[in-house]
């Protein structure tokens, strides 16, 4: 996972650093609904991409949300 999104999981969304592991499920990891909506204000205001909810949550991994958001970022 790049560290960007690291930081984010962990500073922004303040999850626990112990349980972000490229293959760990997003309810392994500790989020919950809000965690969802934040995180996608969050890339909104930061990056200025459109992450929606859904798009969120249909990522089994955190490593494919990591992807997601790289991807978008990098608008492909």
């Amino acid at each position: 996972m790049t560290g960007d999104f690291t930081r984010i999981l962990t500073d922004d969304l303040k999850l626990p650093a112990d349980r972000l592991t490229a293959d760990a499920s997003l309810d392994h990891a500790g989020f919950d609904s809000l965690a969802v909506v934040e995180l996608s204000i969050l890339l909104t205001h930061r990056y200025g991409i459109d992450v929606s909810e859904s798009d969120i949550r249909s990522a089994t991994t955190l490593g494919q949300l990591d992807l997601l958001i790289t991807t978008k970022r990098s608008g492909r």
